[in-house]
């Protein structure tokens, strides 16, 4: 994978030099071309030979014509360009990401909330966050929806699955997933339409319900005010060619046409301040929305849906009308640009009533448009979310789909179990959840317990919003999760460490009451108090709690919590070997810990003051 990254990045690199070359001489030819022209207006103000001045000015049309020409050309190579350094910055991005850097993807601090049930605890958003590991959106939509999407297991919604689109444990819809997977090409391109700037679904929707709204005289789109406009135009140009003939006064053209301007233009004046309002909040989002249509529709009316099909065929459906109506919108971006040049503006007034046709565009497209512009937007965040998953499954090959069971209460069950941010070097484990059982779990510091952990919790998460987990296998039911493991105080408003640990304790029997069938993840139950009366406060909560339909995964240093052991309470434990070295093995087993080694470290760190005093200090 690395190297295939590395591959395409140095290959577009290439072509992106090769294409560069290429603007340096259209750019030299159209300096000569211009140059040229120039030089044939001069030769034909000094020649006296008609025969001459024909052919010079046979080629300056000629010159001219190659200037544009070449223009044109030299501004598809430039976007040609920005394409492809597009597309490279997404496979660099790719290569970082694969050395542990993700600084260059949006963390999503935005959505960070210390009270949320689970997300601050799990590392869901924030610097090296889930969300920015596996975020790949082009639109501020998906990444909402995204955001959403992980943070949605906290009672708010009756079930995951309440995102748009089809079922998210449904086969048809990982055999989507799969093929998203396979097309590498059509996800990197779709990727890199938000490398630069990520397209703004919130200010298009703002700009189509303000279209809805918009005080725009409706007298315009009437078919008799079209029939007054063609009427108007057939007699204008009547008049010149009758002037011309000398039928009617040379003046009667001239005064028609200065009339004609004016008129137009006071009758427009108000009605088109009140459409530019609308459209410029769409410019500069739209070309860009609409490649990304494009690039989709293609994707969805080839052949490359395959099974999916079923999938696609809304998908198809709606993208299949994309062109008329994308042509539309842009031709009205377009003639509103066009308006800024005053000179041509008077012409295509007077020649073509263009203000007034321009109105009767706008109001077309806010009457048949709009809505289905709506629905489009609705499909391309649904799509980003989508091809965002894909690439984190095709960046993570060694990750499997779970299994979503029916069954009532807590259960879940998984083999070759690791954490998500490991990678390679993660520590595989098995571990099964039964309904209203509690796991104590004891061990050294640095052992793996937290991290274990947050293992349970993100590859819940990812189960239950349609994404792969980093497991050999995971079967688990439908439940909601509240996790406690990284209490902070507030100082700011009075509140101490241990009065922190009390609300987010109350806030977690608030939410298991509230929920039928909840998994608590709790690490180190009051650590703000001493060790007596946090042993006993911790037995006093858990016997609390285990009234409830809740079961729960207890991380703790107190080995007397231990002795609640029996019918629902059991103990695990990561174990670690004191010798030379403290040996960890990161691997999780029934019993509770027997070394520790806070005393062994700080007593190797008092009398060495090595860097190998301290080895290992770096795991948890």
């Amino acid at each position: 994978m690395q190297n295939y990254y590395k591959d395409k990045a140095t290959g577009l690199a290439v072509r992106i030099k090769s294409l560069k070359g290429r603007a340096h001489g259209f750019v030299m030819g159209e300096i000569v071309s211009f140059l040229s022209a120039v030089a044939c207006v001069v030769f034909i103000t000094v020649t006296d030979s008609v025969n001459l001045r024909m052919l010079e000015l046979g080629l300056l049309v000629l010159f001219l014509a190659v200037y544009i020409v070449i223009r044109q050309r030299d501004a598809k190579n430039d976007e040609h360009i920005q394409q492809l350094e597009d597309l490279k910055q997404v496979y660099d991005n790719e290569l970082r990401a694969v050395d542990g850097i993700f600084s260059c993807f949006d963390d999503g601090q935005r959505y960070a909330d210390p009270h949320h049930a689970y997300t601050y605890d799990l590392d869901i958003f924030g610097r090296d966050g889930l969300y920015q590991r596996m975020n790949r959106m082009v639109t501020t939509g998906g990444c909402d929806a995204l955001a959403e999407r992980l943070s949605s297991l906290d009672g708010r919604h009756d079930s995951p699955e309440h995102q748009d689109g089809m079922d998210q444990y449904d086969e048809t819809y990982r055999r989507w997933i799969r093929i998203l997977t396979k097309s590498e090409k059509f996800r990197s391109e779709f990727i890199s339409y938000g490398v630069r700037q990520k397209i703004d679904t919130k200010v298009i929707c703002e700009a189509l319900h303000t279209a809805g709204a918009a005080k725009v005289n409706h007298l315009f789109a009437h078919p008799a005010m079209l029939g007054l406009a063609i009427v108007d135009l057939v007699t204008f140009f009547a008049s010149i060619l009758l002037a011309a003939m000398g039928k009617v006064n040379g003046m009667l053209p001239i005064w028609w046409g200065i009339l004609q301007f004016f008129g137009v233009y006071l009758l427009c004046a108000g009605t088109l301040k009140e459409v530019y309002k609308v459209v410029n909040k769409l410019h500069g989002q739209v070309r860009q929305f609409g490649k990304v249509v494009e690039l989709v529709k293609n994707l969805l009316v080839g052949d490359a849906v395959g099974g999916a099909a079923a999938y696609s065929k809304d998908h198809a459906e709606l993208f299949s009308t994309s062109n008329n109506v994308f042509r539309r919108l842009t031709e009205l971006l377009d003639g509103l640009d066009k308006r800024g040049n005053i000179l041509g503006l008077f012409v295509v007034n007077t020649f073509a009533l263009y203000d007034f046709f321009l109105v009767r565009k706008f109001l077309k497209w806010s009457r048949d448009d709009v809505h289905t512009f709506e629905a489009w937007i609705d499909r391309i965040i649904q799509i980003d979310q989508e091809v965002t998953i894909a690439t984190f499954l095709y960046n993570h090959p060694n990750t499997c789909w779970p299994e979503i069971t029916a069954d009532e209460g807590v259960v879940c069950e998984a083999r070759g179990l690791y954490h998500p941010f490991l990678g390679n070097t993660a520590v595989r484990n098995d571990f099964r959840i039964d309904d209203r059982h509690f796991y104590i779990i004891t061990g050294a510091n640095m052992a793996g317990k937290s991290t274990f952990l947050r293992s349970v919790g993100v590859n819940y998460i990812l189960a239950m919003t349609g994404m792969p987990v980093f497991a050999t296998s995971l079967r688990t039911s439908k439940f909601t999760l509240f996790s406690s493991m990284r209490t902070t105080d507030d100082l700011a408003h009075g509140i101490s460490y241990f009065n922190a640990e009390l609300l987010r304790l109350k806030q977690l029997l608030a939410y298991c009451r509230k929920n039928d069938h909840t998994l608590i993840i709790l690490d180190e139950i009051l650590k703000g108090t001493n060790s007596l009366d946090k042993l006993n406060g911790s037995r006093l909560f858990l016997e609390h709690i285990s009234r409830l339909p809740v079961s729960g995964i207890v991380a703790t240093h107190d080995l007397e919590l231990s002795k609640m052991e029996g019918d629902r309470y059991h103990n695990y434990c990561f174990e670690i070997e004191l010798g030379a070295n403290v040996t960890y093995s990161y691997k999780i087993t029934p019993g509770v810990a027997r070394n520790q080694n806070a005393t062994f470290l700080l007593d190797r760190m008092l009398n060495d003051d090595t860097p190998a005093a301290t080895e290992g200090l770096s795991h948890d």
